[in-house]
Formats: structure tokens, C-alpha cells, sequence
């Protein structure tokens, strides 16, 4: 989805986890899942360089991070381009600033998960200013 705001576009793309193992199969029954990594380069470049926009959110259900080699939200950013925030889920992790790690061309990529139910809520502001992003973030508890 494509939003625009004030001259700015926005790009987002969601990402689920694989449900295999996870959740019974007669629940989910033909949706396939695919390599997060491989999805994420191919809607980062339609919305990065085919629709010319200038912040890429991703919402993810990967989970922030993994002791294994399974897919995370943290190896996401790293292994992909030109994600500017991810923001998660799965995981539960309560971040009280999001993380910021370098993508597979040494570019910021902002990662951000604020526990689960609700209890805390995470705020992040982008300022756009001749197009330089920068971001401020807190997080609010309710």
C-alpha cells in the first residue's frame, strides 16, 4: 500500500510467519509461505524504485530475533536494502528504543517491537526536510 502525505510517499508491505509447525494445517490450509528476504527485495524495489517512495515501512510477524537461523526482524534488516523501519511482532519483545542496525548496503534500518496486548505504545516521527529523514522515537506506556 501506497500512502501520501504532504508530498511524501509512503510504501508498506507486511510479512507473516511461516505457520507450518506453528499452527494446525487444516486452519491455514493452502496459504503458502514464502522467503521473507525474497519478498522483501521485491516490494522494497517496486516501492522504492518503481513508485519512487520515500520511506519503506515493513510491519512484520517474523519475530525480533532468534537463537537459530530462522528468519527475524534483525536479520531482515540486515540481509535486505532499502527498509527504512520494521516494525514487529511475534516476539513480544519490549524494546525501549528501537534498534538501529545497518542493511546489506550499510544503510540505517530502524527496527522497532513494543511487547504485546497493547500494555506499552511505540512512536516513531520521520521529519522530512528537502527529502534528509530523520526520526525521533519514544515510547508511551498506557
Amino acid at each position: 500500500k501506497i500512502y501520501k502525505k504532504e508530498g511524501i510517499k509512503i510504501g508498506v508491505f507486511g510479512l507473516g510467519i511461516e505457520l507450518n509447525g506453528l499452527v494446525n494445517s487444516s486452519l491455514y490450509r493452502e496459504t503458502k509461505y514464502y522467503d521473507p528476504v525474497e519478498i522483501s527485495q521485491e516490494m522494497t524495489d517496486k516501492l522504492k524504485n518503481k513508485e519512487n517512495c520515500d520511506l519503506v515501512l515493513c510491519i512484520s510477524h517474523l519475530g525480533h530475533a532468534y537463537q537459530s537461523d530462522k528468519i527475524s526482524d534483525m536479520k531482515l534488516g540486515k540481509l535486505t536494502s532499502d527498509i527504512d523501519l520494521i516494525i514487529g511482532g511475534h516476539t513480544h519483545t519490549l524494546l525501549k528504543k528501537p534498534v538501529i542496525i545497518k542493511n546489506s548496503e550499510n544503510k540505517d534500518v530502524i527496527i522497532n517491537q513494543v511487547g504485546s496486548n497493547g500494555v506499552y505504545l511505540g512512536k516513531i516521527d520521520f521529519n522530512f526536510s528537502n527529502f534528509n529523514k530523520k526520526f525521533s522515537n519514544s515510547i508511551v506506556e498506557v
